[in-house]
């Protein structure tokens, strides 16, 4: 049997068109405009900026890595085409390579997005597991948040963006970017943490499974197949009271919400009608409304 052709970066682009492309009701709301550039008409200049510092990082990554196709790595090709379905996405080229746990997700433009797993991951997270991390990057892909998620990395240095960037394109990169750093990580970081809520909720749509979505990020956070409970490390916080003093600084500026509240924000979305809606799983007790699991949400983030 011949082995079916990943899919060009280009033909992904032309397979759907952003412009119809309606919000999916089960993003979580923005906190702050996506891209300053939209305003001043200026996104596909900055998407062809993106395009070409992405560009570099994809084939840094490639020489350590692998994308994944009918046979290559099989299983987790049937996964992304699971959440490709389950989202309403077109399947993009996707890559596994050794690299950080944290280094997942999707990065690139709206129309030009690919997905990157980790090796460490993929070969040792549960199916479930490995479901609610490709359902959360292609989350980011069905939101149309690729664009201002990738530039975000890009100016505050995260996922090694920065770093390719100024390996190819010289250090007088540098004395234009770190200054912005700050300024963006405090405007753009309500709406960072917005947009993880929003991957969140589709990587749940993708497995089905509280349980499982707890443990993935457990498994990312402590970078080993974690020994406890999602449950029980939530109640672990709680009881902490680690959410006082200068710990709401650090939450404030901090790119990603805190693992326990994510996990909590996914228990309140499992009781939701959206996500019987899509999953047509009825939880027990009284569904949630959109309106009210946005509220209760936006209450357990506090920063948000």
């Amino acid at each position: 049997m011949t082995e079916a052709p990943i899919m060009p970066l280009a033909e992904f682009a032309e397979s759907f068109d952003r412009r119809a492309a309606e919000a999916p009701d089960w993003m979580f709301p923005p906190a702050a405009p996506p891209l300053p550039a939209d305003a001043l008409g200026l996104r596909f200049r900055v998407e062809d900026v993106l395009d070409t510092v992405v560009a570099l990082q994809r084939a840094e990554w490639l020489q350590d890595g692998v994308f994944v196709g009918p046979r290559v790595m099989p299983q987790v090709h049937r996964e992304l085409l699971d959440a490709a379905r389950v989202l309403g996405v077109a399947v993009p080229p996707s890559i596994v390579g050794g690299d950080s746990l944290r280094s997942q997700g999707a990065y690139g433009t709206d129309a030009r997005a690919f997905v990157k797993l980790s090796a460490y991951f993929a070969q040792s997270a549960s199916p479930l597991e490995r479901q609610f991390v490709i359902g959360r990057s292609m989350g980011l892909i069905a939101a149309q948040q690729v664009t201002p998620y990738t530039l975000y990395a890009l100016l505050v240095d995260q996922s090694g963006l920065r770093s390719v960037a100024r390996r190819n394109l010289g250090p007088v990169l540098e004395v234009v970017l770190a200054p912005l750093s700050l300024g963006v990580r405090i405007a753009l970081a309500r709406w960072h943490r917005a947009a993880d809520i929003s991957a969140d909720r589709a990587g749940l749509l993708c497995c089905r499974d509280v349980g499982a979505a707890g443990r993935a990020m457990l498994r990312i956070a402590l970078g080993v197949s974690p020994v406890v409970d999602p449950a029980d490390y939530v109640e672990q916080v709680r009881r902490s009271k680690v959410d006082s003093g200068p710990s709401r600084w650090a939450e404030f500026l901090a790119s990603h919400p805190w693992t326990h509240k994510r996990m909590q924000a996914l228990e309140l979305f499992a009781q939701s009608e959206v996500f019987a809606t899509h999953t047509g799983l009825t939880p027990e007790g009284e569904l949630l409304s959109k309106e009210e699991l946005d509220r209760r949400t936006a209450a357990i983030l506090g920063v948000v």
